[in-house]
């Protein structure tokens, strides 16, 4: 059996034929673009192209699954391109070293701006994982701009302190994600695997709901935790004190 067998059982040649035709471009390699990007190619998607300007941390190997302890120092589009072309040998990916910058990117003597640009509008479909809502609302800017261009935003917001624990993500989308507020989010927003494997697990899905039906209403995803997380229960004496159902 070869890696799309059991896929195209479970999508239909139909959807295999558009993850394996369209250009994916993603914005931001971090949690939900890394984990993104991955899910794609695991799933049929040949074309990619990855924009980040940031290296590979020790900090965020808690919740991208794509990274390990070898690629710290590295950037990531490359340590990223290097991980989806072990996946499958198939794959296409372009990678662009720089990061979106909402004003920077405006300036017509800006070359590698013009190259975000270009590959923003080149891409049939943006996946949107910058840091902040203002390079977000910029991206969405562009894809609006082009005619059928198709986006996805997904963000994650953890802050124990405020007691936020929530995710959300959302196609088309005319107003960046409520939860992806500048305070607070980016490179000191606090995070964990699970929350972000959600979130992208999620998009990914509402990816392939339009892909499947292009009216699909499928168009925004909201989850938010109780923060108040109860303790594990460890011993059996705390199991038969009725603490647990």
């Amino acid at each position: 059996m070869s890696i799309d067998d059991r896929t195209t059982k479970a999508l239909g040649p139909d959807v295999m034929k558009q993850l394996k035709t369209l250009h994916f471009c993603i914005v931001g390699c971090g949690g939900t673009g890394a984990n993104f990007a991955e899910m794609l190619v695991r799933t049929g998607a040949t074309r990619l192209t990855l924009i980040d300007g940031m290296e590979v941390k020790e900090s965020g190997l808690n919740r991208v699954s794509s990274y390990c302890k070898s690629d710290c120092g590295h950037l990531k589009v490359k340590a990223l391109k290097e991980r989806l072309e072990a996946i499958r040998t198939d794959v296409d990916v372009c990678t662009l070293s720089d990061s979106f910058r909402a004003q920077d990117d405006m300036l017509p003597d800006y070359p590698k701006g013009q190259w975000v640009r270009d590959a923003v509008y080149k891409a049939d479909v943006v996946f949107i994982g910058t840091d902040t809502n203002r390079s977000r609302i910029a991206i969405e800017k562009l894809c609006r701009a082009k005619t059928g261009g198709r986006y996805l935003s997904c963000g994650v917001l953890v802050d124990q302190e405020k007691g936020v624990f929530e995710f959300e993500c959302a196609w088309l989308c005319s107003t960046p994600p409520e939860c992806v507020a500048d305070e607070g989010y980016g490179p000191d927003n606090a995070s964990f695997a699970s929350i972000v494997h959600e979130a992208t697990s999620v998009a990914f899905t509402m990816l392939i709901s339009h892909l499947k039906c292009e009216d699909s209403d499928f168009k925004y995803y909201h989850r938010r935790y109780d923060s108040c997380f109860k303790p594990v229960i460890t011993s059996k004496n705390e199991r038969s004190s009725g603490n647990i159902p």
